[in-house]
């Protein structure tokens, strides 16, 4: 399953513990036929309408190592990286008999009163948001379960670019009140294991370089000395060190001489 999946359902999950008992909770688009509804059961939609960065320009960078109980390392774990997703809410009520009704006085109180309970449904959200930041643990499922991280619910609806007017042009739909219910997920890029074979060993060494000649005027008190064999100088030490890692594959077998 992908990770919006696992959004859906973890927030639908979310909901039945927030909304009244046979509330439904539906994922696609709004419809026009909607707005004539003739059944007695509440549904809230939630549309999703954007996906954005967890509010960073660049994906974080660098990573974690993971190590088995011995100390190996066995893997790197990049950064987590995190979405919001954002809902458009609304709230859907046809009581019984809704759409049969007359013109006139009668009609308008029964709009008037189905739009009063689906504000109603529509603060349930606002009043959960205000009390948690969080989904519950026990409401995640797929990958969010997984990766044993927090994702965070709220009321949104205050981000830049978004039309006032809504979705509804695009759907063809009346405007009608509704909220955006931002979800923010975390998501885990899997473990990097394809790493270089550790170093078996190091070896060091150092060499011996002769030490430099006279420069200058002592070179030319030098040139002006009697001939004759040169007087022993004592050679300079400079230690040169090299540093050379030998490498082995783990599944090499042993070594002739010693042994199995």
């Amino acid at each position: 399953m992908s990770v919006l999946r696992d959004a859906d359902l973890s927030l639908a999950n979310w909901l039945q513990g927030v909304l009244p008992p046979g509330t439904g909770v539906r994922f696609d688009a709004p419809r026009a036929d909607w707005e004539r509804p003739v059944s007695g059961t509440p549904f809230v939609s939630l549309f999703l309408c954007d996906i954005r960065s967890g509010g960073q320009d660049l994906p974080p960078s660098g990573w974690s190592e993971v190590r088995d109980a011995d100390g190996r390392l066995v893997g790197r774990q990049p950064a987590v990286r995190h979405y919001r997703i954002s809902y458009t809410v609304t709230v859907w009520v046809g009581p019984a008999g809704a759409g049969q009704a007359g013109a006139g006085q009668e009609a308008s109180e029964e709009a008037s009163q189905r739009a009063i309970e689906e504000h109603d449904l529509l603060g349930l959200l606002i009043e959960a948001c205000t009390n948690t930041d969080t989904i519950a643990d026990d409401h995640l499922t797929g990958a969010l379960a997984e990766a044993g991280l927090p994702s965070f619910v709220r009321c949104g609806g205050d981000e830049p670019g978004r039309s006032a007017q809504g979705p509804w042009p695009g759907l063809g739909i009346a405007p009608r009140a509704h909220l955006v219910l931002e979800l923010v997920i975390p998501v885990v890029p899997p473990m990097v294991t394809d790493l270089a074979p550790p170093a078996r060993g190091i070896v060091l060494s150092a060499g011996r370089l002769p030490a430099p000649g006279p420069t200058g005027e002592a070179a030319a008190q030098a040139g002006s000395a009697p001939s004759g064999p040169a007087p022993a100088r004592a050679a300079g030490t400079v230690r040169l060190w090299e540093r050379r890692t030998i490498t082995e594959s783990r599944q090499a077998g042993p070594r002739p001489g010693n042994g199995p």
